[in-house]
């Protein structure tokens, strides 16, 4: 779970969640997400969420790619796909 990425509110967001994936041969991977350009909105006077990020780590970490939220792109073994799921937009203004 990524921590603190839902919006405030009365009712908080719920947070994101991070998926990794570690390829084992070659191939091409494409990505259809949302949220990770505009963040979730939050209704009723309640905060956004934090947007989503999708990350390319080439193999032992010699290079971080953002790919954005659309697209398609080849992978090598060992490099791992990071998804890192937009944080929920809290409901209702918090009280004091």
């Amino acid at each position: 779970m990524e921590e603190n990425t839902g919006g405030i509110g009365k009712f908080n967001g719920g947070n994101g969640v991070r998926r990794e994936i570690q390829f084992r041969k070659p191939l091409t991977v494409s990505v259809l997400t949302e949220r990770r350009v505009f963040e979730p909105y939050g209704f009723h006077g309640g905060g956004n969420g934090k947007r989503g990020n999708n990350l390319l780590v080439r193999k032992n970490g010699s290079k971080i790619v953002n790919l954005g939220g659309k697209t398609s792109v080849t992978v090598d073994a060992e490099d791992v796909l990071c998804l890192l799921t937009p944080g929920g937009g809290g409901y209702g203004q918090k009280e004091n």
